[in-house]
């Protein structure tokens, strides 16, 4: 057998040849009693299902060449480490320098648009997902097949959780496909899948195609246009292609024919700055390493540049500047600010980033902010007089803060019981209703936004 090497070390072409190893991240009992080993979007190993073991006996052929996948790249955006496909049911042995573990908290990185997840990442609960959103993770892409045996156990509870929280719920399948045939046969399983958990036909669905020992094995372009057009004449309209940079850079895939919108891209930087790479594709997944407090586990974290996998943020009216409302879980307080630096200074030490808290307007009555050294807290008012009552009892005075104008009116509310964080401001009506239920005192109307 004719065997073509690309980037790997001697060690990496041992492990790779030795027998797999029964590690696998999720498991599904067959009817038969025999397990399907499976993977998660960035690391899996070598699949049991019939029709993976199908394709590992089709590269017994002499006249195949086995394509030993790269680790890394080295590209003008700077070494990328890449995919490993099912290198996780292998022993964890360090060929280059590890990836950067990252803190949600760290704001020099990429965006954080969007998770994807398995059942390696287990139930998450619907309070997970709503701390994830707390750091601008809006939408979750979910694997719910692989091949045409498998079926991640944990699927329906992360999509009914990931909604519950108000997250934008996409779905990946795990590819083995090496002709057009087995793709249309993944695609009927897939569509299948996403029919009995209920999602939409407007769902997005991926076309996750990894796998190291696919790789050079039938046409992955036409393969997967096959897939895409199955899962269309389904009725499936939104269909997108998960690849690893190294399947384009070499070929294995043509972009063009493909769409580079089209394409969700994975490559891991080593070095993470604000910059968002490879912005010519629809999406990039730029890390499997990101944590996020008080969330178990580590997750794939990517950046969407077309609002496909995640919710938009939406245009704010126009004179007007967004208002950023973070959340300090030590002290209780919220905090509100116009200033991007100083929202992802609060991010970085700790607090909790919950979105746009209103649209102010660019000029009209000022909104004094003020600072109790005491206690920590801050307030904000309209009124010149309560301010200057404050400054008498030794609050500092920040400046003005914003302004008010519009329709929209912000409630105040009082927490009596409260050291810091005692007063909160919302447009929510709900919101405002259910802290009064709570014990919280309502002042009125705060100011206007619009």
């Amino acid at each position: 057998m004719k065997k073509k090497i690309l980037g790997v070390s001697l060690l990496t072409i041992l492990l790779l040849s030795s027998a797999p190893i029964a590690l696998a991240e999720e498991t599904q009992q067959a009817n038969d009693d025999q397990t399907v080993e499976t993977t998660t979007n960035s690391d899996s190993t070598t699949d049991t299902s019939s029709a993976a073991t199908k394709t590992t006996e089709s590269n017994s052929s002499t006249e195949e060449e086995m394509v030993v996948p790269e680790t890394q790249i080295d590209t003008a955006e700077g070494t990328m480490s890449l995919p490993k496909g099912r290198s996780d049911l292998y022993p964890t042995i360090q060929l280059f320098a590890s990836l950067p573990s990252v803190s949600a908290t760290n704001t020099n990185t990429p965006s954080k648009s969007f998770v994807d997840i398995s059942s390696h990442n287990g139930n998450i609960s619907v309070a997970n997902f709503q701390k994830m959103k707390d750091y601008g993770v809006t939408g979750v892409v979910v694997k719910l097949t692989e091949a045409t045996s498998y079926t991640n156990p944990n699927a329906q509870s992360q999509i009914n959780n990931a909604m519950s929280a108000g997250m934008k719920v996409s779905a990946y399948h795990y590819s083995w496909f090496t002709s057009d045939a087995q793709a249309v046969a993944e695609a009927n399983y897939f569509a299948a899948a996403v029919k009995r958990f209920g999602l939409s036909s407007g769902t997005v669905m991926v076309n996750d195609i990894e796998e190291p020992q696919i790789l050079g094995k039938g046409n992955h372009t036409n393969n997967s246009r096959a897939f895409e057009n199955r899962l269309k004449s389904l009725g499936y309209g939104n269909v997108r292609h998960y690849i690893g940079l190294n399947w384009l850079t070499t070929g294995r895939i043509n972009a063009a024919t493909i769409g580079n919108k089209n394409i969700w891209v994975a490559a891991y930087p080593y070095n993470l700055s604000t910059t968002n790479f490879y912005t010519q594709y629809g999406a990039w997944q730029w890390s499997s390493q990101l944590s996020f407090p008080g969330v178990s586990g580590n997750f794939d974290i990517n950046a969407d540049y077309t609002s496909t996998f995640s919710n938009p943020t939406p245009t704010p009216p126009a004179n007007s500047v967004q208002m950023y409302r973070v959340y300090n879980p030590n002290s209780g307080e919220h905090f509100y600010t116009q200033n991007v630096a100083e929202k992802n200074n609060l991010v970085s030490k700790g607090w909790r980033y919950e979105g746009i808290g209103w649209n102010g307007p660019t000029s009209g009555n000022p909104v004094y902010r003020l600072y109790n050294p005491n206690a920590g807290d801050h307030h904000y008012t309209l009124n010149a007089n309560e301010k200057n009552n404050l400054v008498s009892k030794g609050w500092r005075y920040e400046g003005v803060s914003w302004y008010s104008g519009g329709s929209n009116a912000l409630h105040r509310l009082y927490n009596p019981n409260a050291k810091a964080g005692s007063h909160h401001y919302t447009l929510n009506t709900n919101e405002k209703n259910n802290l009064v239920s709570k014990g919280w005192r309502y002042e009125g109307l705060a100011w206007y936004a619009k």
